[in-house]
Parts: C-alpha cells; sequence; structure tokens
C-alpha cells in the first residue's frame, strides 16, 4: 500500500491492521472477511484486495468471477491499482475477452494517479498520459 495515495481514514487504518496482523502472518480468510466488510461498504483498497484474494484463492475459493467483480468496482470507484488490475485483465483475457481497448483505458486511468506501472505500460502502448 503506498502511504502517500491513501487519503488517512478509519477504512484505511483497519486495511493496515488487517494486513499486519492477518495476511502477514497467513490467516488469509481473517483477512478476507475483514477486508470484505469494508469492501461491502464502498471502501476502494478493500475491494481491491478482495479482488486480489479471489484471484489467488487466499482465504476464499478463487473464483476468477468475483474476482473480476472487485476488481472493476474498485476501478469504477478511482482506485488505481485496481485500474491497473482491471487493465492487466482485459490485456491478459482474464475473466473477460481480450480487449486492447478496454486495457488501454485503465492504464491510463491509473498512469494519471501516478501508478508507476501503468506508466510505463503506457508508454510501451504509446498512450500519451498528460
Amino acid at each position: 500500500m503506498a502511504d502517500n495515495y491513501y487519503k488517512p481514514c478509519m477504512e484505511l487504518d483497519i486495511c493496515k491492521e488487517l494486513i499486519t496482523k492477518y495476511f502477514e502472518t497467513k490467516q488469509y480468510e481473517k483477512c478476507f472477511e475483514g477486508h470484505l466488510e469494508l469492501a461491502s461498504k464502498g471502501y476502494p483498497l478493500a475491494e481491491c484486495q478482495i479482488g486480489y484474494f479471489y484471484l489467488e484463492g487466499l482465504g476464499v475459493d478463487k473464483d476468477v468471477s468475483k474476482a473480476l467483480y472487485w476488481t472493476e468496482r474498485s476501478a469504477n470507484h478511482g482506485d488505481r491499482d485496481g485500474q491497473y488490475n482491471l487493465a492487466w485483465f482485459y490485456e491478459e483475457g482474464i475473466g473477460v475477452e481480450s480487449d486492447m481497448e478496454k486495457a488501454q483505458y485503465w492504464y491510463k486511468q491509473s498512469a494519471l494517479q501516478s501508478h508507476n506501472l501503468a506508466i510505463e505500460k503506457c508508454k510501451k502502448f504509446g498512450i500519451i498520459v498528460d
């Protein structure tokens, strides 16, 4: 988590605590449950994390369609990591048909928020980020 990107708030503090207490100790189910509570209330960072849990099958059965759902929700709520991840889903055809137009759109949205990997992808695809 990029501390300088996320605005300080109670939800961010909870996410950090969940990562420290449960993710780093491989208690993925508890970490998933805590993030799901925040994600269900619309907190974009938690939505992005839930997408990752489903994609990797951490603390929950692996489910690409649920990973896509939560990642897309996060991206639409403005989370730059969610936007980058969604672009990757479209680029690689993970849970969706490969769609480079959508991939490039989401890479650009993420790059506009200074996501370093997204900036590199935009350079690769010749996307101008202003």
